[in-house]
């Protein structure tokens, strides 16, 4: 009788372990979208040009993205953490074509 228990034991965990499959590899950006390293830690460059828009991450609602748009059109993302004061050290370049 212990052995019935057992054995259906033992081909469950073969099952679950036959079921199971490697997680692929993470995506990596292979985009023409470029983040650059930002010149200011403490001021957005002028040649970033106007503001056009601000948004918040849900996930983490400290966090601002002000994105701007150069005179050529190219729009330009800034991070900004509203509660700690700084800025994120990379800004997300977006060309116009």
């Amino acid at each position: 009788m212990v052995r019935k228990p057992i054995a259906l034991f033992v081909l469950a965990v073969c099952l679950v372990t036959v079921s199971c499959k490697k997680l692929g590899e993470p995506l990596k950006p292979t985009g023409p979208l470029t983040f650059e390293t930002v010149k200011f830690t403490d001021a957005i460059p002028q040649d970033y040009g106007p503001l056009i828009g601000v948004t918040q991450n849900p996930e983490a609602p400290g966090w601002a993205g002000l994105w701007f748009q150069r005179s050529d059109g190219t729009i330009t993302a800034v991070f900004v953490n509203v509660d700690q004061g700084k800025m994120y050290q990379r800004a997300l370049t977006i060309p116009r074509k």
